[in-house]
């Protein structure tokens, strides 16, 4: 039993991953190994808000956002800390409800939520405005800027996919569970 505390502890010290080297990947865009990297910090329940920013931020831009949701809770001590636990927060809310809308044709009408830049937000404001159109069970949304298609592939339970066209092209792939 000692031999196996003693391999733990030795592997987690050999691939910790620090709070320097999530910062110096953080600006060289390398998100998706400060999301998976950093995912480890979540479960040992990092306090560091600077940490957790960059860490949300980063799982935001790569579409990771169920990570979000241990983000959010250790965001408290500044209002530039809350208001990034708010973004976070929204982003995984708004994953939800347009999870449950393609799943389970829930109404968005007139749902409210903070406006961001995210994907999750675009595509969210247009089903709760009713400015979608279903075609053959995909939900197409149309605006001057990009074209967004929603769609469920997979086994169950569906992921949901929301491709980005610009001009006729696929610009972008988004895919959520």
């Amino acid at each position: 039993m000692r031999f196996i505390l003693l391999s733990l502890m030795f592997f987690q010290v050999m691939y910790a991953y620090s709070h320097n080297e999530v910062l110096k990947d953080y600006e060289v865009k390398n998100y998706e190994k400060v999301c998976l990297q950093g995912g480890a910090l979540l479960f040992n329940n990092e306090k560091n808000e600077n940490i957790l920013v960059a860490i949300g931020d980063a799982c935001a831009k790569v579409d990771a956002i169920n990570p979000l949701g241990n983000v959010v809770k250790n965001l408290v001590s500044t209002e530039e800390y809350r208001e990034s636990g708010s973004y976070f927060a929204t982003l995984v809310l708004q994953k939800k409800l347009i999870y449950q809308f393609m799943h389970d044709g829930i109404n968005l009408k007139e749902l409210k939520l903070p406006r961001t830049d995210h994907v999750l937000s675009k595509v969210f404001e247009s089903l709760s405005q009713g400015h979608y159109e279903i075609v053959d069970k995909k939900v197409q949304i149309m605006t001057p800027e990009v074209d967004y298609l929603l769609y469920l592939v997979g086994e169950e339970p569906k992921k949901v996919y929301i491709d980005e066209y610009k001009n006729g092209k696929l610009i972008k792939r988004h895919w959520y569970l």
